[in-house]
């Protein structure tokens, strides 16, 4: 099984690849192009709206215990005569977007052509839920947005901890195994082994 469709060969000439992100909403699924201006409209007719004011954080490998998420975030200057737009994504409420489907997909664009007449569908890559909205307001106008979502390991954060011991090694594998009683609990040494 490959990523992408048969009709296209990664290693074809490309002018460039499309980040697409879909949000799931109570109002309908909601489409952005990430880090590019315009609309795109794909193979089955769905408008991509696009801004080089929306990103993405890179997402972090799980280390140490610690399973990070990432952030679309929309950053941008408030019109001081318009309605604040923070305000009325507010009074939507986290229950808005938490719990939600948030989908990354790739767009695979082989010809100018292809801009406005694409041939492949987008690819999905990365299906995670959102978590939680997040607003930053630096000096009078310039703001910002993130909806945050979970992490691909996102289930490292439940897992039980296993201590090696013989109640552990019983839990894990369903037999005790009594030579870890002998085992050492510290590697603290009170003389050198060499001199």
């Amino acid at each position: 099984m490959t990523f992408f469709p048969t009709d296209f060969d990664p290693r074809d000439d490309v002018i460039g690849v499309l980040d697409l992100c879909e949000i799931d909403t109570p109002d309908g699924i909601q489409r952005f192009m990430i880090g590019t201006d315009g609309i795109f409209t794909d193979t089955s007719g769905n408008a991509w709206v696009g801004s080089q004011l929306i990103t993405v954080e890179s997402l972090e490998q799980a280390i140490n215990g610690v399973a990070p998420g990432g952030a679309v975030m929309l950053a941008f200057f408030q019109d001081p005569d318009a309605a604040s737009l923070i305000n009325e994504v507010k009074s939507l409420g986290l229950d808005y977007i938490k719990g939600r489907a948030i989908r990354f997909y790739v767009q695979p664009v082989r010809s100018m052509a292809e801009f406005y007449a694409p041939t492949t569908a987008p690819q999905l890559w990365l299906t995670r839920i959102m978590r939680t909205l997040e607003f930053s307001v630096q000096g009078p106008l310039q703001r910002s947005m993130s909806v945050t979502f979970e992490s691909w390991a996102e289930d490292r954060r439940s897992a039980r901890r296993l201590i090696l011991n013989t109640e552990g090694h019983a839990i894990l594998t369903g037999s005790a195994n009594p030579s870890l009683e002998f085992m050492p609990t510290t590697d603290f040494t009170e003389e050198k082994l060499f001199g």
